[in-house]
């Protein structure tokens, strides 16, 4: 279940959302105001999933609102001027719904919200040994780095550092290869002195080299026969 809160000043607008959250089995109401003072009074005494947020409120708008929170769950606003949409995205609004609000347009915003919880649920589900959905948290910096281990292509030494390369990004660390080898899925091999691969990313390989979707890295001699049996093994749990 999803537990949703409803802040709108309007008494009917609160009492459709109201009836709608009611028709949705996955979801389940757990409070609402209409002034947003007394809304963060009660939002400090529950734990809600998302907010359904009017943007036209009392002493507050809904956009002042939400950014005043703490740790904000996720929101969808609700509102009759439209012309408020890009600054609701700009707060990374799930959705943004103008009234009047049908309830096929109040459902897939609720379907758009348990597809997010869904997902957000599985990337942070306790990490199994070698499972593909392995979470790997990269300190980079004072910045703490969220990755899956089937994202990342490839580990770099770069001296006293640790590249993490994934398709979209790279993650520098403070840390060596070999630091990491003990926590390491099983589908990672080190093929040279600065470079461990995921043979999830692997596309061809050759004597002295692997190829991957967006490069080419070298395997070193030491590594080649470490490599081949790797492989071996991968191919028969596979």
């Amino acid at each position: 279940m999803l537990k949703a809160f409803l802040i709108d000043d309007e008494p009917k607008a609160l009492q459709l959302l109201a009836n709608y959250i009611e028709r949705i089995p996955f979801m389940e109401l757990e409070g609402e105001a209409r002034d947003p003072m007394v809304a963060l009074e009660k939002l400090q005494k529950v734990d809600v999933d998302v907010i359904f947020l009017d943007i036209n409120l009392p002493n507050l708008s809904g956009i002042e609102f939400y950014k005043s929170l703490d740790r904000p769950p996720a929101v969808i606003f609700t509102t009759a001027y439209p012309e408020f949409a890009v600054q609701g995205f700009e707060l990374e609004a799930l959705d943004y719904l103008v009234k009047p609000i049908t309830f096929t347009r109040f459902l897939k915003a609720c379907n758009r919200l348990a597809k997010n919880a869904k997902k957000e649920k599985e990337q942070d589900a306790p990490p199994g040994n070698h499972a593909l959905t392995d979470l790997v948290y990269v300190k980079s910096g004072p910045v703490m780095h969220k990755l899956l281990w089937q994202d990342i292509q490839y580990l770099e030494k770069d001296e006293n550092y640790v590249i993490y390369h994934t398709q979209d990004k790279k993650v520098l660390s403070r840390q060596s290869l070999s630091d990491l080898e003990h926590i390491l899925p099983s589908y990672f091999v080190r093929i040279h002195k600065s470079y461990t691969v995921s043979l999830l990313h692997v596309q061809t390989m050759e004597r002295e080299q692997v190829a991957l979707s967006n490069c080419r890295l070298p395997v070193g001699n030491t590594y080649r026969q470490q490599l081949q049996e790797r492989v071996r093994k991968f191919q028969q749990k596979g």
